[in-house]
């Protein structure tokens, strides 16, 4: 399959020169829409990827299908030889229809119905399971799949010995169903990135479920780590990389035959969006004991939130001079649905149809049409990008391509946005 031409679709390609604000202003140009626009940049998926190869060497990237599967997005980690975890039929026909094979693909939630456990099967997809249910449900219609037992880690010591008991009589289970168990999959969620010391525990305790497995006559040659970290922040993935490296380093050292991945959907998909949205609405609370002054203001957006994202990763940017804003208040903001993305926070006031700008807007947006005001979705991509992506799609050695690139290496770091 030709990829560039699934790129190409609705995709422009810009001048290297002209920047995401530049960007940004010639779409507030045009005047406030009744949806907001998501501005798309090919060149970010890129970037944090060339990031992710240079900070993590032997985590090979699995992208998070629900992340977001914006076609070209999609076709952009394939042309960077990326693997895949879904959690659909549908997820896993949109990625094989991209020409990728079913060993980069990873099956989670397999055993939810009979449905996708035979469609799996059919195939031959990796599953995860977690519990005994699944397990049977496995055994029953995927007899011949290739697994991975999935785990947490709990801080509370004497919950961590429950699970830790669970997954010892899970895998006993698997032995004596003569089950294929190749590995394990660590369910990290958001503590992967709050908890310092959470990483380091969920690969020792791998290591640990290695070798009971090995007593039991399994070969694991196969684990996963998942993680919500978005890198919002700069240094993010250097202080998770550093935390990977090091418990990868004393557990799992390189004469392990092993292939190690990790979830990479949030990190490279989250830069690859920045949204426009502008304010329908405007409401204005007056302070009680001095009326002349606001003591509250509610924004009206036509800008909804994709998934779990919370408050955290939602920084609105007011795009104008801060000169033509008004005193700094307590401001709320909410989306079309009316659902409060932002509250009480220190903004200048503004007005109606003027602009907020949200960046890392990419995380979470596996199906636009969910969202109460669906967005405009317009993607671009830089000339020289371009030309890389073109020159990779020819590459039989995608990883080497990237990590050897000068061109990567002058561009790697991503544009902070903030209006002056």
């Amino acid at each position: 399959m030709d990829i560039l031409n699934i790129l190409k679709y609705g995709l422009e390609i810009v001048d290297d020169s002209l920047t995401t604000k530049e960007l940004i202003d010639q779409l507030v140009s045009i005047g406030p829409l009744q949806e907001p626009l998501h501005l798309t940049e090919l060149d970010n998926v890129v970037k944090r990827h060339y990031q992710w190869l240079r900070h993590l060497p032997r985590v090979h990237p699995y992208y998070t299908v629900r992340s977001n599967n914006d076609a070209r997005i999609l076709g952009t980690t394939v042309l960077l030889d990326c693997g895949y975890i879904c959690s659909s039929k549908a997820e896993v026909m949109q990625i094989m229809e991209l020409g990728v094979e079913p060993e980069w693909i990873l099956l989670k939630d397999a055993a939810k119905t009979t449905e996708l456990l035979k469609f799996a099967r059919r195939k031959r997809l990796t599953v995860v399971f977690e519990h005994e249910q699944e397990l049977r449900q496995i055994h029953q219609h995927y007899p011949e799949a290739e697994i991975l037992v999935r785990f947490g880690f709990n801080t509370d010591s004497s919950l961590e010995h429950d699970s830790h008991i669970k997954t010892h009589e899970l895998l006993n289970i698997a032995r004596d169903l003569e089950l294929d168990v190749i590995g394990w999959c660590f369910n990290g969620g958001a503590s992967f990135r709050h908890n310092d010391g959470v990483v380091y525990e969920a690969i020792r305790k791998g290591r640990e479920i290695s070798d009971f497995a090995l007593i039991l006559g399994f070969n694991f040659r196969f684990i996963n780590l998942e993680a919500s970290f978005t890198g919002e922040q700069d240094n993010e993935l250097q202080e998770y990389s550093t935390r990977i490296n090091r418990a990868l380093a004393e557990f799992f050292p390189d004469r392990w035959n092993l292939t190690v991945t990790a979830e990479s959907g949030p990190f490279l998909s989250a830069a690859a969006v920045t949204a426009v949205s502008a304010i329908h609405g405007k409401r204005v609370f007056w302070h009680r004991q001095f009326p002349s002054q606001i003591d509250r203001v509610f924004y009206y957006l036509n800008h909804d939130i994709g998934g779990d994202q919370g408050q955290k990763q939602i920084k609105p940017i007011i795009w104008k001079s801060l000169t033509d804003c008004g005193a700094v208040c307590q401001s709320s903001l909410f989306a079309s649905s009316n659902e409060c993305m932002l509250e009480n926070l220190p903004l200048p006031e503004v007005n109606e149809m003027d602009f907020f700008v949200f960046e890392n807007q990419g995380a979470s947006l596996s199906d636009l049409t969910e969202l109460q005001c669906t967005p405009i979705v317009l993607v671009f991509v830089r000339k020289s990008m371009w030309d890389f992506l073109e020159t990779l799609s020819v590459s039989n050695h995608p990883k080497t391509c990237i990590l050897s690139s000068q061109y990567l290496q002058r561009v790697a770091k991503i544009e902070r946005l903030r209006f002056e």
